[in-house]
């Protein structure tokens, strides 16, 4: 347990080292790409590769999983779009090109490896689940009672689907239709 707290807070640490260092790198690119939706997603693919380049290199998550599991995932993917359109409203989203891109795409692969991956302890389902979603919570800025249900309910999707799946690209693609779904619900 005391290895997942660890290896948990050192994947952190490196993540925001990698935020701080991709956007020196979106200020140095700035000379050459003239185009900002472009430049942010090259920021954005810099910083989730570099993040994951760096947890395999120092084997902070030593084995990760990557079986794709399509009935549990239609079945969790039923249950988070029931849930998105009876239990939220919708919003105006209008956003732009790197939002979308960076929600959809990059964005779910550095939650899920922290909070589903690392922070997931086989041993321990409920320090993992408590742990990865407080994290999880946290990452979203979510502080008020209404958003803390919310991404509470999300964080249980994704942890049961993690748990049953035994891999995290399940929760990765979960997390990814999710936000698809918030980005381009009329």
């Amino acid at each position: 347990m005391l290895s997942t707290i660890q290896n948990t807070a050192i994947s952190i640490l490196i993540y925001f080292l990698v935020f701080l260092l991709s956007y020196g790198l979106y200020h140095l690119l700035k000379k050459w790409i003239k185009s900002e939706e472009y430049l942010k997603i090259a920021r954005d693919v810099f910083k989730t590769t570099l993040f994951l380049a760096i947890l395999v290199t120092f084997q902070i998550s030593t084995y990760m999983s990557f079986v794709f599991d399509l009935p549990l995932l239609i079945v969790y993917g039923v249950i988070a779009i029931v849930f998105l359109l009876v239990l939220t409203k919708k919003e105006n989203n209008d956003f732009v090109l790197h939002t979308k891109v960076s929600a959809i795409l990059l964005t779910p692969i550095i939650e899920e490896v922290i909070c589903r991956q690392i922070a997931y302890n086989a041993e321990n389902l409920v320090f993992s689940f408590v742990l990865g979603t407080i994290i999880f919570i946290v990452l979203h800025f979510a502080f008020d009672v209404k958003s803390i249900v919310y991404f509470f309910c999300i964080a249980c999707l994704l942890f049961g689907l993690r748990m049953q799946s035994g891999s995290v690209l399940n929760p990765i693609l979960l997390h990814s239709m999710i936000n698809f779904v918030v980005i381009y619900r009329k």
